[in-house]
C-alpha cells in the first residue's frame, strides 16, 4: 500500500488527484478522478534500490569486488 494520502479536489476546470507533493493527475470527470485515486492508494511504489537496473547492480557488484 502506498504511504501517500491522496485526495480529489475540484479546481474550477477539472478534478485533480493530489497528495502532499502536489497534483498527480487531472481529469474531466469526478468518476475518473476517484478511480485513479483508488488505484494510486493501492499501488506499490518500488524501493530506491529496486529502481536501479539489474545490469547496473551487477556491474557495481563486479566493480566493488575487484
Amino acid at each position: 500500500m502506498s504511504p501517500h494520502q491522496y485526495h480529489v479536489e475540484f479546481d474550477e476546470t477539472s478534478y485533480c488527484v493530489t497528495c502532499l507533493d502536489g497534483t498527480v493527475m487531472q481529469f474531466d470527470s469526478m468518476e475518473d478522478a476517484i478511480e485513479a485515486m483508488r488505484e494510486f492508494e493501492q499501488k506499490r511504489f518500488p524501493e530506491t534500490w529496486e529502481k536501479i537496473p539489474p545490469a547496473t547492480r551487477y556491474a557495481k557488484q563486479l566493480y566493488y569486488q575487484a
